[in-house]
């Protein structure tokens, strides 16, 4: 009958002996002196092959610095282009076959034309049987043929504004970007991450570091703190705009406020907007490849759009936010697609 020592005994997790007892951290699990050893020996095993894809993605990086042609992305443009190139030569060739075809049929209409001419001049030639009209008549034809040779009539090539290639371009959804300057009673707070108004009620911009001149761009913002009667516009403005209490106004900008109003080059107008509450969290798109703006509440999925007319708000843009309520907080937060 086993003793009360040995059925509480913990035994090796491989064996299931219990001669000696070692404990991994890291694992948890209990092992006898030899299994120790191989456990500890796969664990170094494994911490080689780690090292192995670090030394790995070191060099890729390495190489990548000094040849940023290797880069994934930019061998996919490459790509791109190689792919292009084909398809316009493809089109190319069948044109210029089919203009083969076309002009050959012509060109024999053309001499048969010339031909007729040709017998005419012989035979009055032979038979002194001309006159002025007959010379300007001939001089016409042959013109009209000269023209028609070179720009036939029956054949024009066309240019088919429908995209016969894929264009590319940049496609940035995970950017990074904080709160940087303040004009009026606000505080940016955590590295940028945070902007609070004071304990006092007044028009207050927040403006944001980078500046967008071309791609897309996702920016999410989460409402921490945010009296339900409260105002608050989010949008884009040129960098170039002094910042502002009524910066909204300006004729460089464009945005949305949750009180139903729309700012188009600083003009304003009432139409629904979305949603803004405490803790929702909004989605700012900024695409410069389309020269618009979204707005997108994420729990109620509810986007609304902007166009941005180039020449009255003029690349590069910068977001902001504009408080009023006081004790209002907002968290930019990481991007994702």
């Amino acid at each position: 009958m086993a003793s009360a020592t040995e059925s509480t005994k913990i035994l090796c997790i491989i064996c299931n002996k219990g001669k000696g007892i070692f404990k991994c951290e890291g694992c948890s699990h209990v092992f006898c002196p030899k299994h120790s050893i191989d456990h500890r020996n796969e664990l170094s095993k494994q911490l080689e092959e780690i090292t192995v894809t670090h030394d790995l993605i070191q060099q890729t990086l390495v190489q990548q610095t000094e040849d940023p042609q290797l880069h994934p992305l930019i061998q996919k443009v490459d790509q791109w282009e190689k792919e292009s190139i084909v398809k316009i030569r493809q089109l190319a060739d069948k044109v210029k076959n089919d203009l083969c075809t076309y002009t050959t049929e012509h060109t024999t209409l053309i001499k048969h034309k010339l031909k007729q001419i040709s017998i005419e001049l012989r035979q009055s030639g032979e038979d002194s049987d001309f006159s002025e009209i007959d010379l300007q008549r001939w001089t016409q034809k042959l013109e009209e043929l000269r023209q028609e040779f070179l720009s036939p009539s029956t054949i024009t090539l066309r240019e088919n504004f429908t995209p016969y290639i894929t264009s590319i371009y940049i496609d940035r959804h995970n950017t990074f970007d904080v709160f940087e300057r303040v004009y009026g009673a606000a505080q940016i707070k955590e590295n940028g991450n945070l902007a609070v108004q004071s304990d006092r009620s007044g028009r207050t911009e927040i403006r944001g570091r980078n500046e967008y001149t071309s791609g897309r761009h996702k920016l999410r913002f989460r409402i921490e703190q945010f009296d339900p009667s409260g105002w608050i516009s989010v949008g884009i403005i040129s960098k170039t705009e002094p910042m502002g209490e009524l910066s909204y106004e300006s004729p460089f900008s464009y945005g949305w406020s949750n009180k139903d109003q729309v700012w188009i080059a600083g003009q304003w107008r009432r139409q629904q907007t979305i949603q803004i509450l405490q803790n929702e969290t909004i989605e700012l798109l900024i695409d410069c490849n389309k020269a618009k703006i979204e707005l997108k509440n994420e729990r109620l999925e509810r986007t609304k759009e902007l166009s941005i007319d180039l020449t009255k708000c003029p690349f590069p843009w910068q977001f902001y936010v504009n408080l009023y309520t006081s004790n209002t907080q907002v968290r930019i937060l990481p991007s994702s697609n």
